[in-house]
């Protein structure tokens, strides 16, 4: 078996474990040579960590196959002083793979003592916010504009390790180390993603609001510095996103709106108002000039500006035609002071991506 060990640089700070104990904080990815554990062979496992001196990232590289149950063994042994394992897609195929490993080779799962945190679960909510194509971990390094030197995919290094159990290269080896090594530096490069997370929780403050050609325009600040610009168009809205401030434009309609009573049957409907009244009103007014009302015309008409909304948020509501899903309320002048009412409408619009 053979151990590397090189120093880096790790920055946690505006990541989701910057509050961590960084000394409890182990990193891993494995390479092996096909997808199940009873019929493939483990023959690399790559972890980063914490130790007095700074960060560093370990290798245990098995010169055969039959050298894995070394190199899980040092893996875990290793492992046990951490509290949480992190790694990219790991609870579907790293720690499923090496927990039945550990049952081949009857040794203890360490598993079962760490929290896992795996990234790509972490992420997935940002696919549509950040107009990914693929949460493949390369695909996120390339949004971050991280470019590798390893040009390989783990399944096509398969064959270089077979040749290099085969007959020992320093040319295959170094593919292979290099392969596992930039995976886990690719991993701690796509941690910045995670900052975009607040926006999805709403986890930020209003700065101020002002209507503008019929749109409604929020700037907020951000609680962290977000490593790239971003924007997403929205049915009912647009975000865009720079450093520590999102921007929010708001389409409105300015005009007029009806406000649809549910209980119709004791609306009578004026055609020449174009409108309705309850019947208790209805009954001074001529009977060729009204008709019972329906679901459709029992409304009444308000002029001012609107802002949409899925689900009536705020009340009351107003419509453009019975049947629209899309439902506006009123904005005032005290909606646009009231930060609380602005930040609940603005989680309500995201809640959406």
């Amino acid at each position: 078996m053979i151990t590397k060990i090189y120093p880096i640089e790790l920055n946690l700070n505006g990541t989701a474990f910057q509050d961590y104990n960084k000394s409890g904080l182990l990193f891993f990815d494995i390479e092996t040579t096909g997808l199940s554990a009873r019929s493939s062979s483990l023959y690399l496992i790559g972890a980063v960590s914490f130790a007095s001196d700074g960060w560093q990232l370990i290798q245990w590289f098995a010169e055969t196959p039959a050298e894995e149950e070394q190199v899980l063994t040092a893996f875990l042994t290793f492992a046990r002083k951490f509290s949480q394992v992190i790694h990219f897609n790991g609870d579907r195929f790293d720690i499923p793979y090496l927990q039945e490993k550990c049952r081949a080779y009857q040794l203890a799962d360490t598993f079962s003592t760490l929290v896992s945190r795996d990234l790509y679960r972490m992420m997935r909510p940002l696919k549509n916010l950040l107009s990914l194509s693929s949460l493949k971990q390369k695909n996120l390094e390339e949004f971050l504009d991280i470019r590798r030197e390893d040009r390989y995919s783990g399944g096509e290094l398969i064959d270089v390790y077979y040749q290099y159990a085969a007959a020992p290269s320093q040319d295959f080896l170094k593919l292979l180390l290099l392969h596992n090594y930039e995976d886990l530096l690719g991993m701690l490069s796509i941690l910045p993603l995670l900052s975009y997370l607040p926006v999805l929780s709403g986890s930020f403050g209003i700065a101020g609001g002002h209507i503008e050609d019929s749109t409604l325009i929020v700037e907020t600040w951000y609680p962290v510095e977000l490593p790239k610009p971003f924007s997403y168009r929205g049915e009912l809205f647009y975000i865009s996103g720079a450093h520590s401030r999102l921007a929010f434009q708001i389409q409105g309609v300015q005009g007029s709106l009806k406000h649809f009573f549910a209980d119709y049957k004791n609306y009578y409907y004026l055609p020449l108002e174009d409108t309705a009244v309850h019947k208790s009103i209805a009954a001074y007014v001529d009977k060729d000039y009204r008709q019972p009302a329906t679901a459709a015309t029992c409304f009444t008409k308000k002029e001012g500006f609107f802002l949409p909304q899925r689900t009536a948020l705020f009340t009351p509501v107003f419509k453009e035609t019975y049947k629209d899903t899309i439902s506006y309320f009123q904005c005032t002048e005290k909606f646009l002071q009231d930060k609380d009412q602005m930040l609940d409408y603005l989680r309500h619009l995201i809640a959406d991506i």
